[in-house]
């Protein structure tokens, strides 16, 4: 083999690794909860939740990409209902929401 050849295997060799690790670093984990809503803010595009058993609190995000189930909108989602669905925590530590779904 040459030495041109053997650069371009080199460097797509290291190409391939390279994207790999970045496929694998930004793969998300979704994390599965049930609860009940605290609180709604459409405006920030926030929904507030409890979890009854462990009374854990946390914040979903809800963007365009989460899938609403039983819901029109973020402005159908009220105050007391129980809920369940996948989110994930992004780069920024925010629980993006995946799933809502309404129980």
């Amino acid at each position: 083999m040459n030495f041109p050849k053997r650069v371009a295997t080199i460097f797509w060799l290291v190409s391939l690794i390279f994207f790999l690790g970045v496929a694998i670093a930004l793969a998300q984990d979704a994390v599965g909860f049930a609860g009940k809503v605290k609180k709604v803010n459409p405006g920030k595009s926030k929904v507030s939740l409890i979890v009854p058993e462990t009374k854990k609190r946390f914040t979903l995000i809800i963007d365009d990409k989460t899938k609403l189930d039983g819901y029109d909108g973020i402005g159908s989602v009220a105050k007391g209902d129980a809920v369940s669905g996948k989110y994930f925590v992004n780069e920024k530590g925010l629980y993006m929401a995946i799933e809502l779904k309404k129980q």
